[in-house]
């Protein structure tokens, strides 16, 4: 399995167009075979601060997830204008 842990900061009012976003990039990425998880957070205290959890079943499954059509759509072509940074982490279970 492998994890993802992403953290955003947003673009001062590009907050709900950023939200937008990862709604529907949620919604396709659920549907992939090889996802188990993924879930976008939202600070409860900045609004512009966005967190992703992925789970994954193996590489190939993250792979076929960030060379999908729809990924480079919203992160590559509306979210890249949107995020100010992000940071972004890789884990495998214990």
């Amino acid at each position: 399995m492998i994890c993802l842990a992403v953290t955003f900061q947003v673009r001062p009012g590009a907050e709900d167009r950023a939200a937008d976003s990862f709604r529907k990039l949620t919604e396709h990425s659920r549907a992939e075979p090889g996802c188990l998880m993924y879930q976008f957070h939202r600070s409860p205290t900045d609004p512009r601060k966005f967190f992703v959890y992925e789970q994954y079943v193996d590489e190939a499954a993250l792979q076929s997830h960030s060379n999908s059509a729809y990924f480079a759509r919203y992160v590559h072509q509306e979210l890249s204008s949107l995020i100010e940074s992000s940071d972004l982490v890789k884990y495998e279970p214990i």
